[in-house]
């Protein structure tokens, strides 16, 4: 480990290298029970191991080379000794279960023959995307999810309502209803993705 990293910033570079992309606060929280917050992101942002987008709300964050290459020094147990026989605290050891529960997905990567950075099944969240973008005409359009889930058939309706509501943790995302009442059919509440009491039809990515 590298001599100025504490154990807590080391365990956040593996939960963020076995993600493998950009992740926000509210996915890791989902995933992990932890938040990347101040001051590590910004001493992880400083040292060049990390790169957080903080610009709006959940903070984003992704492991660079150099925190990928971090991961691969050799680490001794006196690195991780708590000085002066403290005992560490509750959010200190959930973190630290966190970093397993990250590092045995790498694992199980490996023991699978398939790389061991991982990405959410063929990164969920980039499929919609792209399907999004082969059906709009142009970004920020809005398309019906009735035509858009069929472009990703293959994937569960639950897994892909998840992967819709996580989307909207990005500025650029919206999912909104048909406006037009007599337009939804059987079809339409099918697609649909319930958020916040409603049925949501329509998806537009590239707004701002």
């Amino acid at each position: 480990m590298a001599a100025e990293l504490t154990a807590a910033e080391y365990a956040y570079l593996i939960i963020l290298q076995a993600e493998g992309r950009e992740i926000s606060n509210t996915e890791m929280f989902e995933f992990y029970e932890v938040r990347l917050r101040k001051p590590d992101y910004e001493k992880l942002n400083a040292d060049g191991y990390v790169i957080s987008t903080t610009k709006r709300s959940p903070y984003r964050h992704v492991i660079t080379d150099r925190g990928s290459k971090v991961l691969g020094e050799a680490l001794t147990i006196d690195q991780g000794r708590v000085a002066g026989g403290a005992k560490r605290s509750a959010g200190e050891r959930q973190l630290f279960w966190a970093a397993m529960v990250a590092q045995h997905k790498l694992l199980l990567a490996k023991g699978n023959g398939t790389s061991a950075v991982i990405e959410k099944p063929l990164d969920l969240d980039s499929r919609i995307r792209a399907a999004y973008t082969k059906l709009a005409g142009a970004p920020g359009d809005y398309v019906n999810l009735t035509e858009l889930r069929p472009l990703i058939g293959d994937i569960a309706k639950a897994e892909v309502d998840r992967a819709l509501v996580r989307l909207l943790d990005s500025p650029d995302v919206r999912l909104e209803p048909e406006p037009f009442g007599h337009r939804i059919g059987a079809e339409e509440r099918k697609a649909a993705v319930h958020i916040g009491g409603e049925d949501r039809h329509k998806l537009a990515i590239g707004l701002r």
